[in-house]
């Protein structure tokens, strides 16, 4: 019974604006299109007078053909308003569905004739904003998951510490603080990776561009992971005099290159290989190749995906993030950043940079 009240209501409610919009939104017309009636008329009779020398009776004669003149307009005007006004309805009533919730809301384009673009406009809005709430209901989902593997692995070997704190030797004690350890570093990561992406997500344009070299910037993000690239004896290769010139925005291009070596670092095995090329032609071009596991093509099509990681039983796994922050950021920089890799063979990053300078 209540569901039935419900949709009586909302009937009511859609008759009562769908009246509203006729009245408010087209009275002013009729009224507008009567007054141009009625000066058209006086404006013709005071023409004649003057110009043609109709004589005061014959003028006047002709404020006769206002009534008339107006019945037409109307005649002719009603229909015309009346499709108007149920065109602007359709997308009034799809607007306010919209804003009630419903971001499935689609309007057929059969028939729409001039309307076509409007409403095709309007549905891409809301296939749009459909999109991004279902993205950021997955991202919402799966940033719960990520934080809590970590927070679980601290938690329970916290409590094995506390609860057998007499009953285990000192190397696993020291494997679980190990562990703690890693878990929490990886939870700093993780964090500070989100907040990354939620800054470079919000961004629309790039803003304190300076004029730099990016080939220093790529050995400074070297020397930073020197540690992990010492530890499994990684051979980097590259070119001591390159210079890249580039105008942009350092803090967010050393995250590109910051992640993308250590993605590189991380698929590596012990005495492998990186080699770092880079050249300026139409665009800057920047390669990062290694002689890691690589990627088969449905892992290169997930690769930028957020919180996809490609190795689910590695000890060292990361957050998942870090390419999607480096794909974020070479778009806002009106770059390309494409994937070259087989299994087995390592991987190839290449990251192209249009050519800028300082306005």
């Amino acid at each position: 019974m209540k569901k039935n009240n419900k949709k009586n209501n909302k009937k009511n409610t859609n008759k009562i604006k769908d009246k509203e919009l006729e009245i408010k939104g087209f009275f002013w017309v009729h009224v507008a299109g009567i007054v141009v009636v009625v000066a058209g008329v006086m404006g013709y009779g005071l023409i004649g007078e003057f110009i043609f020398g109709y004589d005061n009776s014959s003028a006047l004669s002709m404020l006769a053909m206002i009534p008339i003149m107006s019945i037409a307009y109307l005649l002719i005007m009603r229909p015309i308003i009346r499709s108007i006004r149920q065109r602007m309805y359709v997308l009034a009533k799809a607007m306010e569905d919209v804003a009630e919730g419903d971001l499935s809301c689609q309007i057929d384009l059969e028939g729409t004739r001039e309307y076509r673009e409007l409403y095709k406009h309007f549905n891409i809005m809301a296939s749009e904003l459909k999109k991004s709430r279902e993205e950021m209901e997955n991202f919402t989902n799966e940033f719960a998951h990520e934080f809590k593997t970590p927070i679980t692995a601290i938690s329970g070997f916290a409590d094995v510490l506390l609860e057998s704190e007499n009953e285990i030797s000192r190397e696993e004690r020291r494997e679980y603080l190990e562990l703690i350890s890693d878990e929490s570093k990886r939870l700093l990561r993780l964090s500070q990776n989100t907040l990354l992406l939620s800054k470079v997500e919000a961004m629309q344009i790039v803003i304190e561009k300076v004029d730099y070299d990016l080939a220093e910037q790529i050995r400074k993000c070297l020397i930073l992971l020197s540690k992990s690239i010492e530890n499994k004896n990684i051979e980097i290769e590259m070119d001591e005099d390159l210079k890249l010139p580039y105008y942009g925005n350092q803090e967010i291009m050393q995250h590109v290159w910051i992640n993308l070596l250590n993605n590189a670092i991380k698929f590596t095995p012990e005495n492998g290989k990186i080699t770092i090329n880079g050249s300026e032609k139409n665009t800057i071009t920047v390669s990062i190749a290694d002689t890691g596991i690589g990627m088969d093509e449905a892992t290169i099509e997930k690769i930028f995906d957020k919180f996809y990681q490609n190795d689910p039983v590695s000890l060292t796994k990361g957050s998942g993030i870090g390419l999607s922050i480096v794909k974020r950021i070479v778009t806002l920089c009106d770059g390309n950043i494409t994937v070259i890799s087989h299994p087995g063979k390592g991987s190839e990053f290449i990251v192209d940079l249009p050519i800028t300078k300082r306005k």
